[in-house]
């Protein structure tokens, strides 16, 4: 049994005692449409379009937006989103929203995409600055009727109570949580996500790999989130290198996507850990993409955790492979030994050339907040942990030991 922190606690009670519905899910080849067609059924024909330059440029957008037009729609379109929106994107976005008087958010694109249209759909409604929702529970109205088509397969922001905002003058960081965040319906559409690049496909996957497995040897864990997480760990090992590789097979696609998804909603209730509290330092500090600073962690944080977990990843391990033998400590061991595996075989590096040791402390400081704030991690950092997870990824050395 791991032990809990105080932050478990308080982590379980709002997990049990606060509801966090899923989104209606619509998945398959099509099923954008089917989730539009939906959305209009519902009432709502004055939608925000939230998605990126790209997906308008390229065209994979002009059948919905011909099927809206069909349908009466009038669609205001905001493309103006950047990989680690700031609130002036958000600002942007909301304008729009409330000069084109919108009755609905419908998002399209990755985490970025859905992130702001979050933010956007509970500010619309909110009439407050957006430094007044950010925080825990802070969003009190009912956002705009909210709907998401992921167009990446890793951040889970489709089925997720919170959204990462960066405050434009700080970069920091900014947390919006809310059961009133998670979209009223989501689609996971294949032929939309066939084009994602193969470094991308590998980085946001092992993304939400991230998040099933600090789900899974989170305190704060339930049935359901189990369940979820280890589906996910399963669904990625077997289907992520084929999405990456071959990115029109349709069937891993969509599989990827459905891990994706189970992967959101299993931390959604069970929390994140370390992964995610460096991760978040290094991309605010740099512009990491978010993906690829969790794929580059993970392996050093599962090193620090392996014994405090090793029966809780010796689960994923039998999960993976069940015809998997030996203890629980070897299967740990063996469980670590295949993320790394996987990590060379999608070509996520090593290290990230970027990280300077003269902001290390910064980062060691504000990761160490953010996790005892925030997550119910099996084993407690110290700075000087910290500090050997940061001096690894700088040097490009997985197989870091610790004390």
């Amino acid at each position: 049994m791991l032990k809990k922190t105080p932050i478990s606690y308080a982590l379980q009670l709002v997990s049990t005692f606060v509801p966090i519905p899923k989104p209606m899910l619509f998945s398959g080849p099509g099923s954008t449409d089917k989730l539009a067609d939906f959305m209009i059924d519902s009432g709502h024909r004055r939608p925000l379009l939230v998605t990126d330059a790209f997906l308008l440029k390229n065209g994979m957008l002009d059948g919905l937006l011909a099927f809206l037009k069909e349908q009466g729609c009038e669609v205001t379109i905001f493309d103006g989103i950047i990989p680690n929106p700031t609130f002036a994107v958000v600002e942007a976005g909301l304008k729009l929203s409330r000069d084109n008087g919108c009755d609905s958010v419908l998002a399209i694109g990755g985490g970025s995409a859905i992130d702001a249209a979050k933010v956007i759909a509970a500010a619309h409604t909110a009439k407050k600055p957006l430094a007044k929702l950010v925080g825990n529970l802070k969003i009190k109205e009912a956002p705009l009727p909210f709907f998401v088509v992921p167009t990446t397969s890793g951040s889970g922001s489709e089925t997720t109570v919170a959204a990462v905002i960066s405050d434009s003058e700080t970069h920091k960081k900014q947390f919006f949580v809310s059961p009133k965040l998670i979209p009223i319906a989501a689609a996971l559409d294949p032929e939309l996500l066939k084009s994602l690049p193969p470094a991308m496909t590998a980085a946001v996957g092992m993304d939400a790999l991230t998040h099933a497995i600090e789900a899974y040897t989170s305190t704060n864990t339930f049935d359901d989130t189990d369940r979820d997480a280890a589906t996910a760990v399963a669904l990625l090992f077997r289907y992520l290198p084929t999405a990456t590789h071959q990115g029109d097979d349709l069937v891993a696609r969509e599989k990827v996507a459905r891990a994706s998804f189970l992967a959101g909603a299993a931390f959604t209730k069970a929390s994140l850990g370390y992964v995610h509290a460096i991760s978040h330092q290094i991309s605010a500090q740099y512009n990491t993409p978010h993906g690829l600073a969790n794929a580059v962690i993970l392996p050093r944080v599962l090193r620090f955790n392996a014994v405090a977990v090793a029966g809780r990843l010796a689960d994923l391990e039998r999960r993976v492979d069940p015809a998997a033998k030996g203890s629980d400590a070897a299967l740990a061991q063996a469980f670590i030994a295949r993320v790394d595996a996987l990590s060379d075989t999608l070509a996520i590096p090593a290290a990230l050339d970027d990280l300077k040791t003269s902001d290390f402390d910064k980062i060691t400081r504000d990761a160490l907040a953010e996790a005892r704030r925030s997550y119910a991690v099996p084993k407690v950092m110290n700075a000087g942990d910290v500090s050997k997870v940061l001096t690894s990824v700088a040097a490009g050395e997985r197989n870091v030991s610790f004390g």
